[in-house]
């Protein structure tokens, strides 16, 4: 277990958030260690160099504690290098507590960091490691948060609010949980409704089911296909009898599948309920898809079939039966 004098070494240090710290460029020794402490400079140099493995060994020799420090730094390069180096320490989850301020900073460069910092952190960090590391709840509680915030801000940079989204996806239930998927859905950025069909979670209570029923509307048939499909694959998993009837998928199957630009994984989804429908339109796309798609849709076309015959025969109790039953 990581000593929670560490946590309190991190809360303190940032305290100083927003002041510059006055020896950056310069190697000092630690009056309280007696360690020598490199200069920061050589982390700003290895960030704007590209140099990844430099930024990690540079960000290791520093440690969480000053790296913290340089998180407020008033050199907005040192911070953007701190910031892309966070994610390479082993402790790097300890530095969360800054991450909400610089996730609310006004310049936009600061805050796409920031956002592709903790969706880093949150992809390396499993519950056990944040309980090992002693983050607690609440810390991790006001990331996802900010996460959130920025994704449904319409004025926000369109690269940084799907990040947000993926970084709330990497954190897990307790993030997408903050996701305000109303807003989301109904975003004016076609990428953004999109992404956000991706992340309603499958145990989604019944307003968010409905607004992605809402989404199979969507003018886009990209958006209306990934959240029919979505829909689909619920329904199948669930051992719904046949496909899901509108209101639930506004849009016809056969006109949701066959539209220019739908994804093939989207395809493959609603492929389950076109199998199902009664309606001859969906069985000739189905067929049309068999002879045209593409590979991944055509072998999913071959498996249901072959599903499908098999249960059928199953049906006839022909499978079983004794030799002489056959006759």
């Amino acid at each position: 277990m990581r000593s929670t004098i560490s946590l309190l070494l991190i809360a303190c240090s940032l305290t100083a958030l927003g002041r510059p710290s006055a020896a950056a460029d310069k190697a000092t020794i630690n009056h309280r260690t007696g360690l020598f402490e490199p200069p920061a400079s050589d982390l700003r140099k290895a960030a704007e160099r590209g140099d990844r493995a430099e930024l990690s060994r540079a960000a290791t020799r520093l440690g969480p504690a000053r790296l913290g420090r340089l998180l407020g730094d008033a050199d907005r390069k040192l911070v953007l290098a701190a910031l892309e180096a966070a994610p390479l320490l082993d402790a790097g989850v300890l530095l969360l507590d800054a991450m909400p301020a610089l996730l609310a900073s006004p310049e936009a460069t600061v805050r796409a960091q920031a956002v592709t910092s903790v969706a880093a952190m949150l992809a390396q960090s499993d519950p056990l490691r944040l309980s090992e590391y002693e983050v607690p709840a609440e810390t991790l509680l006001a990331s996802c948060r900010a996460l959130a915030s920025i994704a449904a801000q319409d004025g926000e940079q369109l690269g940084t609010r799907l990040a947000a989204m993926q970084g709330a996806l990497e954190g897990g239930s307790t993030c997408v949980g903050q996701l305000r998927l109303d807003l989301l859905l109904t975003s004016h950025e076609r990428d953004i409704r999109a992404a956000a069909v991706w992340v309603v979670p499958q145990a989604a209570d019944a307003r968010t089911l409905a607004l992605l029923s809402g989404a199979t509307r969507d003018g886009e048939s990209r958006v209306a296909a990934a959240a029919a499909a979505r829909l689909c694959t619920w329904s199948s998993s669930a051992g719904g009898p046949g496909p899901i009837r509108p209101p639930n998928i506004a849009r016809p199957l056969h006109e949701l599948v066959l539209a220019e630009g739908v994804l093939v994984e989207d395809q493959v989804d609603l492929l389950p309920c076109l199998a199902a429908s009664s309606d001859p339109a969906d069985r000739k796309a189905m067929t049309e898809l068999g002879e045209t798609a593409r590979g991944p849709v055509r072998e999913a076309i071959k498996r249901l079939r072959a599903a499908r015959a098999g249960q059928t025969v199953a049906e006839s109790g022909v499978i079983g039966s004794t030799p002489s039953q056959q006759k």
